[in-house]
């Protein structure tokens, strides 16, 4: 009875965990801060409000930015070259003052996009911005990207840095002046000074494809800096190992029938603690961030809810289930991998590619062993399928890159 009682429990909380994830708001996890700020009291434009009528509350609170001499008046400050399907983004120097903001203030805009032909320059459209992602969007359907705290120079280079004493005076590289530094912010898209075929709170605008543009070495992919890539590499590269040594121990396992699952049991639940707490050193249980807030941002928590997958294989193991409910998590971990976006978007990149590579070596894991659950003679697949996937799946993440 006890262990019926655990397996459900065990379902309950991936289950629970699951829906968080389909209905957390998309963000890129802060990179370069200390830590991030409390999720802010959100203050819709006007209660109730459509669609239309916030686009309208914008139009009419940025209409003196059409000109944009005005807005250079109001401090505004080009902060990037033409992005492609982005544009020129001004941001106001004191966007520092939204780590101690309490909501969006629509005639307050700390960013504006802009366009330019022939010398002429045309506002685009408003980027709103916020401590953390409010947990309801005061912009219905908006996808709430993330912005690290970085220092800006003059040639529109950045660098991330947690505060200003951190920012070199002049750039590395290129040894362009610093102008400014700003915390990191949650930020919204609205159009509403140029159409946008995928909605006006969309993250890009297709239309402005025409207007062409150069990524950026930072652009609105900004990068990591090289301590965190080291540590993201070490800790994938630690899991290939512990899943090709797994491999090992399940066919050691299958010769010694006397101590059969119970070395891979516990080192399966040792294995998914250690990413529950890796996986994110920043949010918790190890770093800073509160609880809650691993459900405000995606990718945080998807990769929460993944480590729980192998601490259930050991439970499953230790109890000497035999259920369907592995091979089933391991199809949807699998699946999962394939929406596993870094910086809240999808980009067909390396990144993407080793983890579409991951994901598809885990649902064949999971497909084969449902197999061998459901044939009569499915022990013999899963003698050779469970280690050899555990091995493929170890060795792409032996040699799993983020550079």
């Amino acid at each position: 009875m006890w262990r019926r009682v655990l397996l459900a429990a065990l379902v309950t909380l991936l289950l629970f965990a699951g829906v968080a994830v389909a209905h957390s708001p998309g963000s890129a996890p802060a990179q370069g801060s200390d830590s991030a700020p409390p999720a802010p009291a959100v203050v819709a434009p006007r209660d109730g409000a459509g669609v239309d009528e916030i686009v309208a509350d914008v139009r009419r609170a940025t209409a003196r930015y059409l000109d944009i001499a005005k807005a250079r008046e109001d401090g505004f400050i080009q902060a990037s070259g033409m992005e492609p399907r982005h544009g020129y983004h001004f941001i106001r120097p004191d966007v520092q003052a939204l780590s101690a903001a309490t909501g969006v203030d629509l005639a307050r805009p700390p960013m504006l996009i802009y366009v330019e032909r022939d010398g002429a320059w045309q506002l685009a459209g408003v980027e709103y911005a916020a401590p953390a992602p409010p947990a309801v969007s005061p912009f219905p359907g908006a996808r709430w990207g993330w912005h690290e705290a970085s220092c800006h120079y003059r040639d529109f280079r950045e660098l991330p840095a947690a505060r200003t004493s951190e920012c070199p005076t002049r750039h590395p590289e290129s040894d362009a002046p610093f102008v400014m530094w700003h915390p990191a912010f949650a930020v919204a898209h609205v159009w509403a000074w140029y159409p946008n075929p995928a909605g006006p709170f969309a993250a890009e605008n297709a239309y402005l494809a025409v207007y062409g543009g150069t990524p950026s070495a930072t652009g609105h992919r900004h990068p990591r800096n090289p301590a965190e890539l080291y540590y993201s590499e070490i800790t994938h590269r630690v899991a290939g190992a512990v899943l090709i040594t797994l491999a090992a121990l399940v066919l050691l396992e299958r010769r010694r029938p006397s101590w059969r699952y119970r070395p891979s049991a516990v080192l399966w639940i040792v294995f998914g603690c250690y990413l529950f707490v890796t996986s994110d050193p920043e949010s918790w249980p190890a770093g800073p961030r509160p609880f809650l807030e691993i459900f405000s941002d995606g990718l945080v928590l998807q990769h929460k809810t993944l480590a729980l997958i192998p601490i259930t294989f050991g439970v499953v193991q230790l109890l000497g289930l035999r259920t369907v409910l592995v091979p089933v998590l391991a199809v949807l971990g699998g699946i999962s991998l394939f929406f596993h976006f870094h910086d809240g978007t999808f980009h067909l990149d390396r990144i993407y590619l080793q983890h579409a590579a991951m994901g598809a070596t885990a649902a064949g894991l999971g497909v084969a062993l449902l197999v061998s659950r459901l044939k009569r003679r499915g022990e013999h697949v899963l003698t050779w399928a469970w280690p050899g996937f555990l091995t493929l799946l170890g060795l792409v993440l032996l040699f799993y890159v983020e550079r």
